[in-house]
């Protein structure tokens, strides 16, 4: 197994190639998002909040767990309603892109296609929702595609303004006010 490690920050950086390999489900990608926000937790907590049936998570879970992608963070419960805790190995987990360009499409392209995937799901029912504002600074809904030509300087406050986003985003916490909202996104050269 490759080396993972654990910065300071709590970012724990997937390098092994069997942990590519498991995220590239997109439900595997979703229990991830989920846990960064909850963890530790239990399986019946995350179906709660996936929409889906804890059954359906067992195996998902264990195929994160086997790689190292979750571990087992305690017990909760006592008796019949004793639980097992679930958490990531860091706070959020991100992807350590290799520097050789096939390894690289091997390990992050199929994690992307099932990463778009999600998110055009999403952006589906958040189009049939009647309820989410499209509109204004409250709106929840926003399909956008921009190009430009940016200067070195620019691409790294750009970097910086998306890395931002993300922080916020995996900070959020369930609370009273706040709403589930996702952000897919994805950042590309303009290649011949």
């Amino acid at each position: 197994m490759k080396r993972t490690t654990v910065a300071s920050q709590g970012v724990f950086e997937i390098t092994d190639p069997r942990q590519f390999k498991a995220l590239r489900s997109a439900l595997r990608q979703e229990v991830v998002d989920v846990m960064e926000s909850l963890a530790p937790c239990t399986i019946a907590t995350l179906a709660d909040r996936l929409g889906r049936p804890a059954a359906s998570l067992y195996f998902h879970v264990r195929a994160l767990q086997r790689v190292g992608l979750i571990k087992e963070a305690g017990k909760q419960g006592e008796g019949r309603d004793k639980a097992t805790l679930y958490a990531l190995p860091g706070r959020r987990l991100r992807l350590r892109y290799d520097p050789a360009p096939t390894t690289r499409q091997r390990q992050v392209g199929p994690i992307a296609d099932s990463l778009l995937r999600l998110a055009r799901r999403d952006v589906r029912r958040g189009l049939a929702d009647p309820a989410t504002p499209v509109s204004g600074t409250d709106r929840r809904l926003w399909v956008l595609r921009a190009r430009g030509w940016l200067t070195p300087a620019e691409v790294k406050r750009l970097n910086q303004q998306l890395a931002s986003i993300s922080e916020l985003l995996s900070n959020g916490r369930e609370r009273p006010g706040a709403s589930p909202i996702a952000l897919a996104f994805a950042l590309t050269p303009i290649c011949k």
